[in-house]
This record gives structure tokens, sequence and C-alpha cells, in this order.
């Protein structure tokens, strides 16, 4: 992520109006300085070919009378009234040197110099020196009939003068790029205002607090984004209004559902125990009966058929009353009523493993203390639902079951080594309607608990189901 996308939007708006006029003024410099630089080389050339008129036209005779010493003195006093000559030289039309403003010597490059190189009225070049550029400026005495004059015009002075004003034009530049700040960043705070007042209202609805609008009374576009801005938020409230209803009528649909289930529920262990009591009570009573009454007419029976006929009848019975009585038995056993969840189990557990062949190991640690009858309901039905899947679907030989109670819930766990359950395995009792397993989660979630499906440690399935500890008559959980 660059520097740049990290800065809010007042200090974009402020950086890139800063950046434009350090660039126009930049530019500005930079045009300024190429124009003096050009000034500079016309008013030396100027100047350079004024006074070097000038010395032509006062030196004329002394050219002619060879008088060098006046020469000299008009080369002399030209140069000592201007500052930025450096040099000048007068020269014969022979090109022999009469005169010139050199202390030490007359360097050999001046000497050579080409007379007929230049045309009237003048001719000026420029050179590199020691002591910078120099402008060479050669103006002909009389059109070249007497001679010529050569004079250096160096750049150093004039260049000092611009310096000055070069500086008082960056001070101007700076003062300038200030008030453009200045001013840019009151641009910046205008145009990000009504959009940080945005940002605090989105923060503040976001928070919870959908009544907040945006006051900003700007015609702009920001404005029109204000206006949106509230008309959504007011949006959102009819539409949180809307959803809040929907919710209600949801939870209310929900809470008459579970209410529906858990009154079915109650009404099929009811009917399951009253069966169980008739199956008990009734029907063993009369098979009972049958079963003495077959054995007397056997007694009296007149022959060995008879006899046997009446036995054999007496001994089906028998084993019908053995189905009824463990019918009832699974109905509802009674051992749950009297005894409590664990010893329930137990005695179911002993019965079902001498049927099925299974090697099923109990475990219920802190499990023997008296718990909610819907819970221990719960649990039961859970057990015979698991170790019926077990055997019809798994093809496990060996099942774990574990209870935990501790201070606030009670927890079951089904554990074999069988083949374990898949997705495809749940789609597929769903659509087969096997509801075996919706029926166990149905319990456990009216009870406010939790029915989890993982991989037994022997890599077969594991059914993990959690009940916190529940109080009928307060319909909450019970403290411990």
């Amino acid at each position: 992520m660059s520097l740049f996308s990290k800065l809010t939007i007042y200090h974009r708006i402020l950086s890139m109006a800063l950046l434009i006029i350090l660039l126009l003024s930049g530019a500005l410099g930079i045009a300024v300085w190429n124009l003096l630089d050009d000034i500079v080389a016309r008013l030396l050339e100027k100047r350079g070919v004024e006074i070097a008129t000038h010395v032509a036209q006062g030196g004329s005779n002394y050219v002619l009378t060879d008088d060098s010493y006046n020469l000299y003195e008009l080369a002399s006093q030209t140069m000592a009234g201007s500052e930025d000559i450096r040099y000048i030289l007068v020269f014969d039309i022979n090109n022999r040197l009469l005169a010139h403003t050199f202390h030490g010597g007359v360097p050999k490059d001046l000497l050579a110099f080409d007379a007929a190189a230049t045309v009237p009225p003048y001719r000026v070049a420029a050179f590199a020196s020691n002591e910078g550029p120099i402008h060479d400026v050669v103006v002909p005495i009389d059109n070249g009939a007497v001679g010529f004059v050569r004079l250096g015009m160096t750049e150093e002075y004039t260049r000092n003068l611009i310096m000055l004003h070069i500086r008082d034009i960056i001070a101007a530049i700076f003062v300038v790029c200030g008030v453009g700040a200045a001013i840019a960043s009151v641009i910046a705070r205008r145009i990000t205002r009504p959009i940080t007042a945005l940002a605090q209202v989105a923060a503040a609805i976001t928070q919870g607090d959908p009544t907040v609008r945006a006051a900003i009374a700007d015609r702009g576009e920001v404005g029109k984004l204000a206006a949106a801005f509230n008309d959504m938020a007011s949006s959102l409230i009819n539409a949180s209004k809307d959803k809040e209803v929907l919710l209600e009528e949801l939870r209310a649909k929900e809470q008459l559902r579970d209410t529906l289930i858990g009154k079915l529920i109650t009404a099929q262990e009811d009917e399951r125990k009253r069966i169980s009591r008739e199956l008990h009570d009734e029907t063993s009573q009369a098979l009972t009966s049958l079963m003495l009454t077959m054995r007397v007419l056997a007694e009296d029976a007149t022959s060995d058929a008879q006899r046997e006929a009446l036995l054999t009848g007496r001994d089906v019975a028998a084993d019908i009353l053995r189905d009824v009585r463990q019918l009832a038995i699974e109905l509802r056993p009674p051992v749950l009523d009297e005894l409590g969840l664990v010893p329930a189990i137990k005695k179911y557990i002993e019965k079902f493993d001498d049927r099925q062949g299974l090697s099923i190991e109990l475990s219920t640690a802190g499990a023997g203390r008296q718990i909610d009858d819907r819970i221990a309901v719960a649990l039961y039905r859970i057990i015979q639902e698991g170790l019926n899947n077990v055997v019809k679907h798994s093809g496990a030989k060996n099942v774990r079951i574990d209870i935990v109670d501790d201070r606030e819930n009670i927890s079951l766990t089904i554990a074999d080594d069988g083949r374990g359950i898949s997705a495809d395995d749940l789609r597929k009792a769903q659509r087969e309607s096997r509801l075996g397993l919706y029926g166990m989660r149905e319990r456990v979630e009216l009870l406010q608990g939790r029915l989890d499906i993982e991989t037994s440690p022997k890599g077969g399935a594991a059914l993990i189901i959690t009940i916190p500890h529940y109080d009928r008559a307060r319909g909450a959980v019970i403290e411990t």
C-alpha cells in the first residue's frame, strides 16, 4: 500500500496543491533564470558594442597619428568607468597592437586576432576563461580602414546584480508558496468538512444510533450525497423495524413450535408409560391367568395329545409374556422412575448387549445424583436410538458410552469403531425420512442443549450431547 493511499482526503488535497504550487514555482524560476540569462547576454553584447564604438570613434585620430599614450588613456578611462569590462585592445590596420589595459602583458590567445573575419558594424564571440565566460566584442575603426577595437565583457558583475534580484524572486516564491499552502488548506478543509461529517454519522449509525443525520447545507455533490445518505439511514431504520417484527414473529413461531414439540414428546412419553403399565399390569396378568388355566387343563386332560397341546400352548403364552414384559420395560423402564438414569441405562445395556452381541463399555463419572426427569428421559431415549443406529448402520463391534455430570452440565458421548457418519449419510437419511439423528437433536435443543457429531478415537462416529441442568418449575438452569 502506497503512502499516498494512507493519507486522509484533506492531506491528499493539500499535498496535491502544494505539489502544483512547487512545480509552478520551479517552472517560473527556471523561466525567469533563462530569461535573465538571455537578457544578460544581450545587455553585455549591446553595452560592449556601445563602449567599443565609443573607443573606436574617440581613438580614430590617435591611431592615425600613432599616439599610443592617448589611446592608452582613452582605454583606461573607459575601462575605469565600467566594472564589467575586463580588457580593451586597440589594433591598427596591420593587426599591430597599439594600446591595451593589461598591466602584466597581453595573453597570447588574445593576440591571435584575425581582422579579416570582422564584418562591419561589429563582431561578438564568447569564450571561457579562468575568470568565467568572456564576451569578446570587435568594432572596426572607420569601417576597418584605420584599425580595430577589441573589448572583453565579463558576466560576473552583471550576474551578481541578477543574483540579488533572483534572491528577491525566490523569497517572493516562498511567500507565494506559503500563501498558496494556506489557501489550499482552507479549501481542503471546506471540501473535506462535510465528508468528515458524513463519516462521523456513518460511524454513529454503525455503533447503533440510527437516528443520527447529516446536517449539511451544501448544494453541490456533497450535499446530494448527504441527502442520499440520510434517505439511506431512514430506509435502514424502516428495514430494521420490519426485520425486528419478522424476527419477533419468528421467535414466537419457534417458541410455539418448541412448545408443541415438547408437549408432543411429553404426550408420547406419557402414552408409552400408560401402554407400558397396561402391558405390565393387564396384559401380563391376563397371560399369567391363561398359563395357569392351561396348566390346570393339562393336568386334567384325558389324553396325552390334549395334555401335550395344552403344555405347548402354555409355553407359547410364557414366551409371549416375556416379550410383553420386555416391551413394557423398553417403552418405559420402571427402574428409570424408581432408581434413576444410570441404573436404567446399565440394565438396558446388559440386555441389549446380550441380544446384539456388541461390546459396550459404560462410564458414569459423577453421574450418580438425581437429575431432572426430562433430561433423564431424553438421555435414555438418545442412548436407545444411538445403539440401534450403531447396529443398523455402522457395523461396529465396540461401543463406549460416557456420562459426565458436572456442576453446570450433563454430557453424554456415544462412540463406536464403525465406519462413521459422513455428510452424505446425513443427506441420504433425510431424503429417506430416517430422522433418528434429527429426533435426537430436537430432544437436546428443547432442553437448551447441543448435539455434535465427530469422529471417535477408533475411527467411527461419536455423538456428543451436552445439556445444562434444567429446573422444570423455574425454566432455568439449576444451581448446584
